[in-house]
């Protein structure tokens, strides 16, 4: 039986783990108990080496914190080059930041706060000699 990419077995009856549906664990937990003779601990969770979650060797296994777990597998954020309205220098921004921005009608983009700043000062300015 599968649950997704991983494989679930019966637990044995001395299986001191979490089962689910009261009876199932996954393969990978199951290999880490018969080799250890431990559980995994809270907030841990079994790693895959080699990135293929149906090999369940024991070589292949890791038990790592759930947060670098995450990290391990965090897709890269996607940058974008733009062009610093007040002073010209390229510099990068997280892509989906610039798209919600242009999606709400704004169009310039500074490389710091302080251009941005120095640029709506110049315009409310302008607008203050006006009236």
């Amino acid at each position: 039986m599968k649950n997704g990419p991983y494989i679930l077995v019966f637990a044995p009856d001395k299986y001191p783990g979490l089962k689910y549906r009261g009876k199932y664990i996954y393969e990978h937990h199951l290999v880490w108990w018969e080799n250890t003779e431990t559980v995994v601990p809270k907030n841990y969770t079994i790693h895959h080496k080699n990135g293929n979650k149906i090999d369940n060797r024991f070589e292949n296994l890791e038990v790592i914190h759930k947060s670098r777990h995450c990290r391990l597998h965090r897709t890269p954020k996607k940058m974008i080059l733009l062009i610093c309205k007040d002073c010209g220098i390229p510099f990068q921004r997280e892509n989906r930041n610039i798209e919600f921005k242009i999606r709400r009608g704004q169009k310039n983009f500074y490389c710091c706060k302080e251009h941005c700043q120095k640029l709506l000062r110049r315009s409310s300015a302008g607008r203050a000699s006006v009236r």
